[in-house]
């Protein structure tokens, strides 16, 4: 079943990185000085999943929040970043981190080939449809594992520099990854480990 999901989400902002996202229009409305992310949520221990069916549902279920928290974490000016450690780990935690580290320090190179020092807005949404999933073992764990082999549409996403301009975007906003979201028995949760690009369109 295929599943689409709207998400808001940061970028990173290497060329080849923006592959995983996107950015929106000129006229960008400055976040309010109070606007910050939401506290972290408790989160409530998970058993180990009884079913590659269960894990798949669990790995889609955490994916999706991860993108929404980064989304959040971003617009907000990327300072918050303890929803983002309590949802992911290795890769896609080290991922997010220096992702909202630049959304808060900048640089963003711009349409005009331009580094732009400086704090960086983001403005939009992603979406990605999930194509297949299927889990493996992980650390003694049956289904432990759960790779998302998902296209995702970078399109409606925007990234904006501190003078207001365009971030530059690549020629493809539609790229197909694969995700793997894995169940840590020592948290007893199931957090978002990696991501990997595909290096195909979708």
């Amino acid at each position: 079943m295929i599943l689409k999901r709207t998400i808001a989400a940061a970028a990173t902002f290497t060329v080849a990185a923006l592959l995983m996202t996107a950015c929106a229009p000129a006229a960008v409305e400055t976040p309010k000085p109070t606007q910050t992310t939401a506290a972290p949520e408790t989160m409530a221990p998970v058993a180990p999943p009884e079913s590659e069916e269960e894990a798949v549902a669990a790995a889609e279920e955490v994916l999706t929040k991860w993108f929404e928290v980064r989304g959040e974490v971003n617009a907000a000016g990327g300072t918050d970043t303890e929803q983002l450690e309590a949802l992911s780990t290795g890769t896609a935690l080290e991922r997010v981190l220096a992702d909202a580290e630049q959304i808060a320090n900048g640089p963003l190179l711009n349409v005009d080939e331009v580094n732009i020092d400086g704090p960086i807005k983001t403005e939009g949404a992603i979406t990605y449809e999930s194509k297949s999933a299927y889990g493996q073992e992980w650390e003694g764990v049956e289904n432990g594992l759960v790779t998302i082999n998902a296209c995702q549409d970078g399109t409606d996403y925007k990234l904006f520099a501190s003078d207001g301009s365009e971030g530059m975007r690549p020629a493809e906003l539609r790229t197909t990854f694969d995700y793997q979201v894995i169940y840590d028995a020592s948290r007893e949760a199931w957090l978002v480990y990696d991501l990997i690009s595909l290096g195909e369109t979708c």
